[in-house]
């Protein structure tokens, strides 16, 4: 039989001065209410018969929804009450008592040049056999301009992650050679910024290689003996075009280290940080031969010794490796944290690196995120933790830590890929409720503003809590997983809040095993076939909440959502 929704028309009523700054849907009849917060008995109220009410606006498309996908909806064929919950958390944005801030000494380029010079300065005393003074060894213009460099290649918009703040990170103790490799190990990331950096770095390395839209070539022209020695360690050939996954950026930011030192320091310090650099090729796996990362550069390094003479002895180059090795691990110790939820939050961090239109925080569409998480799984779904750290040559107690953090590794990966798909779900979900009502839209239609610092709107939060855990006995979860889309990762982003309220739902009704069915459905782009199987595929009451959040956000497409639902769940 046929099926209908009958309801008030609903308006959106702007707030008046002693209103809170949002606007509040209401009901013809109800013009001059006020929307109070929504407890957890009235959200239940609106599902049977009985002298409980919630919000006119919210009762009226939750009951009937729920009405429309079981016609029986009572108490008791609900999984938890507390799904349905719909009330409201007060937020302070004013409220900044729990932030503790440390004031720095001194700015980051004063840091950088510091430790730039107190670098050189040691690695000379090290190889000059005769007293100089060294407070003199480079001008503060040229620690300047390379100051320069670095800060301003990490500080642009694309640099969400690959910051300044990740060089000190990751050579807070190391030695000089370390040091100076990590400083420019990053400053080339040339997908990311759409290029080189700023004009300065193209006046020094601009010679080095061809760019024709967008594929990068080393130049077939003669070059310098360090820019040769630089591609000698890396094995690449003149004229060959560079991966930007596999060695392109490191390439290029070691070419332009070397340039910048090259008048400072010996030969074979500049063969040292440039090897540094090219271990920060990440997720390598061995050879055809079998041969690994470390140890083809090792071979590479003892021919680069004998054809620039550089005076290292065997102790020498493999001491040199073991540099190399210890920055590579450095650069990816992130991946073996121990707090799961600091791991997430640098991890989330990489999302605007990879996609510009995460960079445009206010704008960017259901479409946009959606293809944003479907890359970031893909490559979490295939990374191989065994990749991650190196060794070299090591003793049994640098082996078992080694493999430590190779274990901590495969547990920060699987937790984050079952988090990303649990992301991934939630987000397919949004995006077939958005196709089947009108086509694709900005986030914030169908989840709120993100918040700011004197801004906070009402968002789909308000009208979805999420249970403490599974539904029931028979629903199998990863704590760690439903932890972190509950309460959330370490810290914000630019572009998400920390937790994820509708995820997190979706996990607790459905488990492992029903997000992996229902992820079937959660393509992207999404489509109308699609979008349809996977409202249909989740719980009733899942797509019932949901709608009506929506349409508490989603103003405007409240009558495209009704004929959405009568189409879904109503059969003639």
């Amino acid at each position: 039989m046929g099926c209908k929704l009958a309801k008030p028309k609903a308006t959106v009523v702007t707030p008046s001065n002693n209103s809170p700054d949002k606007s509040i849907r209401l009901n013809e009849n109800d013009r001059n209410d006020v929307i109070q917060p929504i407890t957890r008995e009235e959200s239940i109220g609106c599902l049977v018969d009985g002298p409980m009410s919630m919000s006119p606006a919210l009762n009226e498309l939750h009951g009937s929804y729920l009405t429309l996908v079981n016609s029986n909806a009572s108490i008791a064929v609900l999984p938890d009450e507390s799904m349905i919950s719909g009330h409201r958390k007060s937020i302070d944005p004013n409220d900044i008592s729990n932030i503790h801030v440390y004031k720095s000494t001194c700015t980051r380029m004063q840091r950088l040049i510091s430790e730039m010079k107190e670098s050189i300065i040691t690695l000379n005393k090290q190889s000059s056999s005769h007293d100089s003074n060294y407070d003199d060894i480079k001008s503060n213009t040229d620690l300047e301009d390379w100051a320069c460099i670095i800060y301003e290649s990490m500080s642009g918009s694309s640099r969400t992650f690959h910051s300044v703040q990740h060089v000190f990170d990751i050579s807070e103790g190391a030695g000089p050679i370390l040091k100076l490799a990590v400083f420019f190990h990053d400053v080339i990331y040339y997908s990311i910024d759409d290029g080189l950096p700023n004009d300065r770095v193209q006046e020094l390395i601009g010679n080095v290689f061809i760019d024709n839209n967008g594929k990068v070539t080393i130049t077939e022209d003669k070059l310098d003996a360090n820019t040769n020695m630089v591609m000698d360690i890396f094995g690449f050939k003149p004229g060959q075009m560079l991966d930007p996954f596999k060695g392109l950026n490191e390439f290029l930011s070691a070419v332009l280290a070397i340039r910048c030192y090259q008048n400072l320091l010996t030969h074979a310090h500049l063969a040292q940080i440039a090897a540094c650099i090219e271990a920060t090729v990440p997720f390598r796996k061995v050879n055809n031969e079998g041969h690994f990362p470390c140890d083809l550069l090792h071979d590479r390094l003892v021919k680069v010794n004998e054809k620039y003479n550089l005076g290292l002895n065997e102790a020498q180059l493999v001491e040199s490796v073991k540099y190399t090795v210890e920055l590579g691990n450095r650069d990816l110790d992130n991946f073996s944290m121990s707090e799961h939820t600091v791991f997430l939050s640098n991890t989330w961090n990489l999302l605007p690196e990879s996609n510009i239109c995460l960079r445009n925080t206010k704008v960017f569409r259901i479409s946009d995120y959606a293809l944003a998480l479907k890359k970031m799984t893909g490559f979490f779904k295939f990374l191989d933790p065994n990749t991650i750290y190196m060794s070299f040559r090591d003793d049994d107690e640098q082996k078992f830590i080694i493999k430590e953090k190779t274990r901590m590794a495969a547990l920060n990966i699987q937790i984050a890929t079952k988090y990303m798909i649990c992301k991934l779900l939630s987000i397919g979900v949004l995006a077939a409720i958005s196709e089947l009502s009108g086509g694709d839209a900005p986030l914030a239609l169908f989840l709120g503003d993100l918040p700011e610092r004197n801004y906070v709107s009402i968002t789909i939060e308000d009208y979805i809590d999420t249970p403490s855990g599974p539904i029931n006995d028979t629903i199998i979860i990863d704590k760690n997983v439903f932890d972190l889309l509950r309460n959330g990762r370490d810290s914000e982003s630019k572009f998400d809040i920390k937790n994820s309220p509708l995820a997190a739902y979706l996990y607790s009704l459905i488990g492992d095993e029903g997000v992996e069915k229902c992820s079937v459905y959660a393509v992207c782009p999404m489509d109308e076939v699609n979008a349809k199987s996977l409202l249909r595929s989740i719980p009733k009451i899942a797509s019932a909440t949901i709608v009506a959040a929506c349409a508490e956000l989603a103003t405007t497409r409240i009558e495209r959502f009704d004929l959405m639902m009568i189409d879904l769940f109503c059969q003639e």
